[in-house]
């Protein structure tokens, strides 16, 4: 039996999901819901409950993350009140931790963006997904490039020195020339972080019944891989380190946020649909509105999934969320924080990735190379099971 031993030098986020949106994009699979200011009501009663019932960490910590939907609708003053919650909470001071916003650019309202910075913001993650008006129609999108551009400006002149753009590539109708233009654009705003995802097409969206009719508006998998790598070139070159599979950062400007979750940290999770991560449990709130709000109204957990990883699947989680960043899979690390030789523990599935081209092999450890990192899925899910008998070190 190996042990695995909690790395306490690890830190801890907190992650609150907001499910509100004016307008739900066709291609989203999240956890939203229409914004209504009754159910914003009765939603921030429900989280005021859960943070106010939470268990503290034993971790610092290090981030808090407002997700969504689009938490930018929410109105500042709520979100003054919950942060200030939050801040008490887990006894942290405002500006003493990394606090992300997801924010929608269709409105470039100065006093608003700097309501939420005096409430304790200090990173913006802007949804552009595009700068090409046609791509963001078919996105569903309520905003315009203009707008886009205008936001970030008046972002910057409200204070926040930690901006990110997220961007989508497979759009449909996207080209490789669309995006590259886009990719200029995004670089002429001047972010300090650019997010890249691939379109997934989820089923139940109306992107997939869309796709089901005709998968040929679509870029398929091979342009995707295109429009990736052409990201990779044009942001590195920018000055961008590509430090994760959809990650590009400028230097000290990582997520921290999310660099917990890819180092398999402790993550507080509140809010419907909301997942969490507590030494070596992961647990999911209830995804439906209804449930999640009614749950804390009676006093019962907002729990609806809660599962404690055993040895072999939590190294082989580690391991396929290390190999998601640049540096990949440290095998000295994995020693520290498990008793494992990685090198044994992987060895079938380092051979033949190594042999195909798609991983770098050697004393450090292993990770992706520029070929491997687009076929990351496939790769990642063969470091799922480690083969623990013959990798316990003494």
């Amino acid at each position: 039996m190996v042990d695995v031993t909690v790395d306490r030098r690890s830190v801890a986020g907190v992650y609150v999901h907001l499910p509100f949106c004016d307008r739900i994009c066709p291609y989203c699979d999240f956890a939203v819901v229409e914004f209504k200011q009754r159910r914003v009501r009765r939603y921030l009663a429900a989280l005021a409950l859960d943070i106010e019932r939470a268990s503290l960490p034993a971790q610092k910590i290090r981030s808090f993350f407002l997700g969504g939907g689009t938490p930018s609708a929410v109105e500042p003053s709520d979100v003054a009140e919950l942060l200030a919650a939050l801040f008490k909470k887990f006894e942290v001071a405002p500006d003493s931790i990394e606090c992300t916003l997801e924010a929608n650019p269709s409105r470039a309202d100065r006093g608003r963006l700097r309501a939420y910075r005096e409430a304790g913001v200090n990173r913006l993650s802007v949804g552009v997904q595009s700068f090409d008006e046609r791509e963001l129609h078919r996105l569903g999108r309520d905003h315009g490039a203009r707008d886009a551009r205008k936001y970030l400006a008046a972002a910057r002149r409200a204070g926040y020195d930690n901006l990110n753009l997220d961007l989508i590539a497979g759009a449909p109708g996207q080209t490789l020339e669309s995006f590259h233009r886009t990719l200029r654009e995004a670089r002429a705003c001047e972010p300090d972080h650019v997010s890249v995802y691939a379109l997934t097409i989820e089923p139940q969206t109306p992107y997939a019944a869309w796709h089901a009719r005709d998968p040929s508006a679509f870029p398929d998998d091979d342009a995707v891989a295109e429009l990736l790598e052409l990201a990779h070139v044009e942001l590195s070159r920018a000055g961008f380190r590509h430090y994760e599979i959809s990650n590009f950062a400028l230097p000290a400007r990582e997520c921290v946020h999310n660099l917990g979750y890819w180092r398999q940290a402790d993550c507080v999770a509140f809010g419907m649909s909301s997942s969490g991560y507590d030494d070596g449990t992961r647990y999911r709130n209830h995804r439906e509105f209804e449930a999640y709000c009614a749950a804390l109204e009676r006093g019962a957990s907002p729990r609806a999934v809660s599962e404690r990883l055993g040895a072999a699947a939590r190294m082989g989680e580690a391991a396929m969320l290390a190999l998601r960043m640049t540096d990949g899979i440290i095998d000295a690390d994995f020693r520290r924080r498990f008793g494992i030789d990685a090198a044994a523990a992987f060895r079938a599935a380092r051979q033949k990735f190594a042999a195909a081209g798609l991983l770098d092999v050697d004393k450090i450890g292993a990770r992706l190379t520029d070929r491997g990192r687009l076929m990351a899925n496939t790769v990642c899910a063969e470091f799922l099971t480690p083969e623990l008998e013959i990798a316990a070190t003494p």
